[in-house]
């Protein structure tokens, strides 16, 4: 087993207050009801393809359905954009390899390899794109 350097333990102490920041966060906001526009209370734009189309952009519903799960309510989070409780559960994984690394002194270097970081990476874009056809077909 590879021991984290100092420099790597300060790096995921970070990754871990980013990852809990975006917990807290999204129960502090209240997930819009029309299933998009959640994030304009954070003052970003609304989505520019929707307004000028009708159709939704990839992203269209991935912060309402962030802030449903953190508020427990999966399922709406699942049938709003099924990306976002995928986001959701990675902040959630995330913060627990995080804390789990931190607490044993792991390295997470092993991890950074083709497979580990570039495959997952596909399997998240697919998941992405199969969750905007999903938002498409039923918005």
């Amino acid at each position: 087993m590879l021991r984290a350097s100092g420099t790597e333990r300060l790096l995921q102490g970070g990754v871990l207050v980013i990852l809990a920041a975006a917990l807290a966060l999204g129960l502090a906001l209240e997930p819009s009801p029309t299933g998009t526009g959640t994030h304009g209370v954070l003052g970003l734009p609304p989505c520019g393809m929707l307004a000028a189309t009708g159709h939704p952009c990839p992203t269209c519903g991935v912060t309402t359905s962030f802030v449903l799960a953190t508020h427990g309510r999966f399922y709406d989070a699942l049938v709003n954009q099924p990306f976002g409780l995928i986001c959701f559960l990675l902040v959630v994984g995330g913060m627990l390899l995080t804390v789990a690394t931190l607490v044993t002194g792991r390295s997470w270097v092993p991890m950074l390899t083709v497979y580990g970081v570039c495959v997952p990476a596909a399997v998240l874009l697919a998941l992405a794109l199969l969750s905007w056809a999903y938002k498409l077909a039923t918005m």
